[in-house]
């Protein structure tokens, strides 16, 4: 009994190393917009994202950024001028156009982009770009 609770205790610790496999130092930064398989599957018309869905992304980064707590950027333009910028932690959902911003108060489509990023603190403060992707919001 000891040996097959020992062998279950050792499984489960190497399987447990095996997939929380730390990333590579050389590993490159990726985000990418997440889309809800029933946001693709739609059937009344609408696009996603838009103005007022929620949306998250997928993200890696090297395990050494994993200390300054990456963030992301969401900002969102209508022909050239920022209507909507959210950031946060890489894992928030964010909601596009806010509860108040100019993209709120108005409607439209609009050309979004998110950063992937950190910041660093040597001598003075640091925005480190690890990676971004660009996506089109419809309005309401």
């Amino acid at each position: 009994m000891k040996r097959v609770l020992l062998g279950a205790v050792a499984a489960a610790m190497v399987s447990a190393t095996l997939g929380a496999a730390p990333r590579t130092a050389d590993a490159p930064a990726t985000i990418v917009l997440n889309v809800p398989v029933t946001a693709t599957s739609r059937t009344d018309g609408t696009i996603f994202p838009k103005l007022g869905d929620s949306v998250t992304f997928g993200v890696s980064f090297p395990r050494s950024a994993q200390k300054y707590d990456p963030r992301i950027q969401v900002l969102c333009y209508q022909n050239g001028d920022l209507v909507y910028g959210e950031a946060g932690p890489y894992y928030q959902e964010f909601l596009l156009g806010g509860a108040m911003s100019l993209w709120f108060l108005g409607d439209g489509a609009a050309s979004c982009h998110a950063d992937l990023y950190y910041w660093s603190y040597q001598g003075s403060q640091k925005f480190n770009l690890l990676a971004s992707t660009e996506f089109d919001a419809a309005g309401r």
